[in-house]
């Protein structure tokens, strides 16, 4: 994901066609997700959760499709160059199975990220290598203050000699029983968020003095998923499994939050998708006198709300995944938004959808029971190495300085942040990471957004549009004079206000993404995107949620956008940006 050079549009196009036809292989081997006779269907994996195991199959189809090649950097033999291609990749996984996601992928890349970010070069071949050849990875990230206590680490490494030794507990870390490498930070002789480091090593075998793998964890959710704690006690480690210097650990770890930050919640997107796709067919089976038919009007309104969410999650996302390429000084914001909205979202979408469902929402087989692990999975998915809080916080620290920003930059760079199929990405710099942000590309580039959406002519749905546009721009407007504010009566210092504001701004931030990603669709045809419809939708919910007062969406969006939920599911198709073809 470093490479030197930045690659001709030639090359990025061919590239995105490999992107597609990597997921068309993977949702054609996996199949029809509600084939009770799929050996790989929604059935078969229920069954293997309530086992609390992993379904054998998909591991099997995964490893022959050479599936962490996907997180190997393309300069080290693997298939990653854009996280926004892995993420698409990925949620072909999350779709099936949020344990399967965890385990065999997404825990690997939360380590390799911070090699290859970190990493000498004998590390970064090494992990390559590792990876190439199926192995897997774990990893331990330094929790923050305002992190989740059941992810709590306490390494500590005492210098001894040539090396150190290792002491300290993981109550709970994915993979630690099956991974041949671990990543792990530790506090190194200081106290303080700066005295960690960070150490690669091969994972000791069972039985291995001053090494204990501690008993596997029972989960709520995610529970195919081998998670267990791990305790050194004065484990010698070299000093040639430092990763960087000491003590560079709080360094890698910023690094990589911006990206695992961004991806991990986009790509349960897909977990996200197969709740609705559930629901979607319950409604369907029930005739037109039904409650839960798609006639009533309870029933079409938590289906659109839902499908609006996601949309809106998918184009927040998506300017998150491909500013860590474009406004690396930015991105550590952005992704900050993505982990505090997404899973909230995410996890009050899936509440409103078991509404439709009624008692079968709790099901746990049958056709339906799909919806029910999505409902426990989504949440576990939430948790990380940073959590909801420590991303809040990470916004509000934004907020302080939002008065002094300056607005986006001109030129090509601002249109591909919000284009989904764009191929054209510069290479990661994730040395950026850390640096401040000199402006505020997304919420900066509102203005031009609004002044586009209120270009004349236009339909019913165009003025619905440029209503919200306005609407949301003297949403802006308002949070820059009570950031204003704020930051002249406090100094700066942050204070419980500036977390509402923070709330404020997300949301803010994901209308932006939408009307974003509506005015830079250069796609011809009529697909969704194409047309104001979705967006209309999408931001009708996003205000809602800032003002209860907003105005209801023109019944005409609505009606469309039930007519693409429902091609959708007849066509077997995602309910994200992409509209992907599933099973096929």
């Amino acid at each position: 994901m470093a490479a030197d050079t930045t690659p001709g549009h030639g090359y990025a196009q061919t590239a995105e066609t490999g992107v597609q036809e990597r997921i068309a292989r993977l949702e054609h081997g996996f199949g029809d997700l509600d084939d009770p006779g799929n050996p790989l269907g929604a059935e078969q994996f229920v069954r293997a959760d309530g086992e609390r195991r992993m379904l054998p199959a998909a591991e099997q189809l995964l490893e022959d499709f050479g599936f962490n090649a996907e997180f190997v950097p393309e300069e080290l033999g693997g298939r990653l160059r854009r996280l926004d291609a892995l993420v698409r990749v990925m949620r072909t996984v999350f779709r099936r199975d949020a344990a399967l996601g965890l385990g065999y992928g997404m825990s690997t890349y939360l380590a390799a990220v911070v090699v290859w970010s970190g990493g000498s070069v004998h590390q970064r071949r090494r992990t390559a290598d590792l990876l190439l050849s199926g192995g897997r990875m774990a990893c331990a990230y330094p929790q923050p203050a305002e992190g989740n206590d059941f992810l709590h680490n306490g390494f500590t490494a005492v210098p001894d000699g040539d090396g150190y030794l290792l002491s300290g507990r993981k109550e709970a870390l994915n993979n630690a029983a099956r991974a041949a490498s671990l990543l792990l930070f530790a506090r190194v002789g200081r106290s303080g968020p700066d005295a960690h480091s960070a150490f690669l090593i091969d994972t000791p075998q069972s039985g291995t003095p001053g090494f204990r793998l501690l008993p596997r964890r029972s989960t709520t959710g995610i529970r195919g998923c081998l998670v267990h704690g791990l305790e050194f006690t004065r484990y010698r480690v070299s000093d040639r499994e430092l990763l960087g210097a000491e003590p560079d650990g709080a360094e890698l770890a910023a690094r990589a939050f911006p990206v695992t930050r961004a991806a991990g919640p986009s790509m349960a997107l897909g977990c996200a998708d197969t709740a609705l796709r559930t629901a979607v067919a319950f409604a369907r089976s029930h005739r037109s006198r039904s409650r839960a038919s798609l006639r009533m009007p309870r029933t079409r309104a938590a289906l659109l709300d839902a499908f609006s969410d996601l949309l809106m999650c998918d184009a927040l996302a998506l300017v998150a995944t491909r500013a860590v390429h474009l406004l690396p000084r930015e991105s550590a914001t952005l992704s900050a938004v993505v982990k505090y909205l997404l899973p909230m979202f995410l996890t009050e979408t899936l509440y409103d959808l078991s509404i439709v469902l009624g008692a079968e929402s709790y099901a746990r087989q049958g056709a339906y029971a799909a919806f029910q692990k999505s409902v426990r999975d989504l949440p576990m998915i939430g948790l990380g190495p940073v959590g909801s809080e420590a991303s809040r916080a990470a916004i509000a620290a934004h907020l302080l300085r939002l008065p002094a920003l300056r607005g986006p930059d001109s030129g090509p760079a601002g249109a591909a942040l919000f284009q989904p199929f764009e191929p054209g990405l510069p290479d990661v710099r994730p040395w950026e990471f850390t640096l401040p942000a000199e402006g505020d590309s997304l919420v900066g580039g509102l203005e031009a957004s609004v002044e586009h959406a209120r270009a004349p002519g236009g339909g019913e749905l165009e003025r619905a549009l440029a209503g919200y546009a306005d609407a949301l721009g003297t949403e802006l407007d308002r949070l820059r004079h009570d950031c204003a504010a704020l930051v002249s009566r406090r100094g700066g210092r942050p204070e419980p206000r500036v977390y509402a504001l923070a709330d404020r701004y997300s949301l803010i931030a994901a209308g932006a993404a939408c009307l974003g990603v509506w005015r830079h669709h250069t796609a011809s045809g009529d697909d969704l995107l194409a047309g104001p419809a979705w967006a209309v939708m999408a931001l009708a919910r996003v205000l809602r949620r800032l003002d209860p007062a907003t105005p209801r969406p023109p019944r005409l969006g609505e009606e469309q956008l039930l007519s693409e939920l429902v091609d959708r599911f007849d066509d077997a198709r995602s309910y994200d940006l992409y509209a992907t073809l599933i099973g096929r």
